[in-house]
């Protein structure tokens, strides 16, 4: 097998664990030159398809990630692959709705949109836009269920966001807040490696993403074992450039662009500590 082609297996192995993509879909993306070896994960391909997708990635709080199974993280036009029963869970974590108080939450400015038969969520300022895809055929995403609601205008609810925005976006989505280019790649680049999240918590049902002082993105896991192969795969998907290059935080800490995500665990007894694991009982990893 020549070098050439020895990397182009690699960049598609790697690209499939982290997205979900079926293997023949990553190989093909490798010989067109989609990804490589130094970037198995095609980034988003505009500064506006990195910021929605940031944005997305930030309305879900808790294990909202798990209400989607895998990822089509192209240049142009990314795909989001929903779980078949939770669909409604993610439309309500990232469409912008009301609380009782009259605080908006989700993303401002989002958009539950049709075209040619697909269902998309477009940013109502700039043309960014991310396609959902449902396992059933067919699938139509319901309305708000307020009287005359429908899916394209603010939905009600009361989930707290990971960072939620709390300026009315009905003029169109003004009022976002100031960008944050560090986050914004590093929460795109994680939601373009959703698979890794998914697996991580599908051994007993449960991952839950959180934001605290220190870090921009805390990802808590059940347990060292899936903990320790989610931060494995950030690593070998190259969520950062340099993957030896751990900064001065814990030996788990991935910094992307001066922000910063660190995967934790708990200690549930389902699995025994795998040997080498950073901090067993239950810290950062």
């Amino acid at each position: 097998m020549s070098r050439r082609t020895d990397n182009r297996h690699r960049a598609a192995t790697i690209c499939r664990a982290a997205t979900g993509l079926a293997h023949r879909t990553c190989v093909r993306w490798a010989a067109d030159g989609l990804i490589t070896r130094h970037r198995p994960v095609p980034d988003a391909g505009t500064p506006q398809q990195q910021a929605l997708e940031a944005r997305l990635f930030a309305a879900l709080a808790g294990g909202t990630v798990l209400a989607l199974t895998a990822v089509m993280p192209s240049r142009t036009d990314p795909a989001l692959a929903l779980h078949a029963d939770r669909a409604r869970e993610f439309l309500d974590a990232v469409l912008p709705r009301l609380d009782g108080a009259g605080v908006l939450h989700g993303v401002p400015g989002l958009r539950l949109v049709p075209d040619s038969g697909s269902w998309w969520l477009a940013d109502a300022v700039d043309r960014a836009r991310v396609r959902l895809v449902h396992p059933r055929p067919g699938w139509q995403p319901g309305t708000s269920g307020r009287e005359g609601g429908g899916p394209d205008r603010l939905w009600s609810g009361s989930r707290r966001a990971l960072h939620p925005a709390e300026e009315a976006a009905r003029n169109g989505g003004a009022g976002r807040g100031a960008a944050s280019p560090g986050r914004d790649l590093l929460f795109s680049r994680t939601l373009r490696r959703l698979r890794l999240i998914v697996d991580a918590g599908a051994q007993h049902g449960w991952v839950n993403l959180d934001t605290t002082t220190s870090y921009d993105l805390v990802v808590d896991c059940c347990c060292a074992s899936g903990a320790l192969k989610l931060m494995r795969g950030l690593r070998q998907s190259l969520l950062a450039e340099d993957p030896e290059d751990d900064g001065p935080g814990y030996p788990g800490d991935i910094d992307v662009g001066g922000a910063s995500v660190a995967v934790r665990h708990a200690t549930c007894g389902s699995f025994p500590q795998p040997a080498g694991a950073w901090y067993p009982q239950g810290a950062t990893c």
